[in-house]
């Protein structure tokens, strides 16, 4: 009895061999992603940008068929308040229309993007920096309470975690504004301004690119990855009792439809960056197979509706991709505009992940104090 026991815990082969493949595959991509960009240029005239991509599918197909028996299911990966079910029901499809909106505006009047995005002059004054600070401050306050309720039940890892995503957040907005410069008008220091890519106070423009990277994908982890994978993460952290406060920070599923269109703004294939960094390139490879996979577990769920949603979702992706690696010569004229926009739509996605995680914890006090 026991020795069946013990069998019946055992992974299959299968799967085994799936899960050693993705890890192995998905480390050979991380690698990648710190070769140096020069080597890829240009996109399809080099050998090493076939390499690049099949092991970066490689690694996502096999983590998808290692996973399998979590994602293709038809229950709900979480239970959210019915304010909360509206309002990220109204997010997955405001957001990738805002972001068709987005490119249209740029693709059609680049003129005018500039003025909405990167003006430099009032009343036009970098408004997307201004806006993802907004984003970033209300996250910023989410995690200020969650670390509170934390603190009263008592979890104090949980709060200490709390408090230092809330620090972080301060310190993005911090940076987006250079620390007052912006805003006060200060001069940069001379022992900063020499090793400062712009010339301004903030650390993040001692190495842009390095630190932009960062930022997309962390931001493509939370918001696709993390999304979409929620089940499975769920099962690792619920195993291990101190973390499992984790399963209320698991962002929806409902976050891939809603920020995947986001995703596929990028520089252009004339650009130096863009593609050519192995991050970025793993990002929209990574979300268009994500919504490919969504597609097939709608289709397996008979989910006629969010399949129809989701196919839409991934239209509007193609679509922004398309038009923002492809239509080099518009963006030349509002330069960093795609990369703008992507920074908006990241900080909107975490500031909706600070507000879910926040009215979770509202939902699981009463039965912590019952528990008590």
């Amino acid at each position: 009895m026991r020795r069946k026991r013990e069998q019946r815990k055992l992974i299959p082969i299968k799967q085994a061999l799936y899960i050693v493949l993705s890890f192995g595959f998905l480390a050979a991509s991380a690698m990648m992603f710190f070769v140096e960009p020069e080597l890829s240029r240009p996109f399809f005239a080099r050998p090493f940008n076939i390499y690049r991509i099949s092991i970066m599918v490689l690694a996502l197909v096999f983590l998808l068929l290692a996973t399998k028996g979590n994602w293709l299911n038809a229950k709900p990966d979480t239970v959210e308040t019915p304010k909360a079910s509206k309002w990220l029901k109204r997010l997955s499809y405001v957001l990738p229309i805002l972001a068709i909106i987005c490119l249209i505006i740029q693709l059609a009047c680049p003129e005018f993007a500039t003025l909405l995005v990167r003006k430099e002059t009032w009343p036009f004054y970098r408004n997307a920096i201004f806006i993802k600070v907004a984003l970033q401050l209300i996250g910023l306050v989410a995690f200020g309470r969650i670390a509170y309720k934390y603190a009263r039940q008592h979890n104090w890892l949980a709060m200490i975690l709390a408090a230092l995503v809330a620090i972080v957040l301060f310190i993005m907005a911090g940076e987006e504004l250079s620390w007052g410069q912006r805003i006060f008008g200060w001069a940069t220091p001379d022992s900063l301004s020499g090793l400062n890519e712009q010339g301004e106070m903030n650390l993040h423009n001692l190495a842009t690119q390095a630190f932009q990277n960062t930022l997309y994908f962390g931001g493509w982890l939370l918001l696709i990855g993390f999304a979409f994978w929620n089940k499975s993460l769920a099962g690792i952290v619920a195993k291990a009792k101190p973390l499992r406060f984790l399963t209320d920070w698991l962002p929806p599923t409902m976050f891939v439809l809603a920020f995947a269109p986001a995703f596929g703004f990028g520089d252009p294939l004339h650009s130096e960056t863009g593609l050519y960094y192995g991050s970025n390139l793993f990002i929209v490879i990574g979300t268009l197979i994500a919504l490919i996979a969504l597609c097939i577990e709608y289709v397996y769920n008979h989910n006629d509706k969010l399949l129809r949603q989701s196919l839409l979702t991934l239209v509007a992706f193609l679509i922004i991709a398309i038009g923002g690696f492809g239509f080099s010569q518009v963006w030349n004229i509002n330069s960093g505009a795609a990369t703008e926009y992507l920074e908006v739509f990241i900080s909107v996605g975490l500031m909706s992940w600070a507000l879910l995680v926040n009215s979770r914890i509202k939902l699981s006090q009463p039965a912590q104090k019952n528990n008590q």
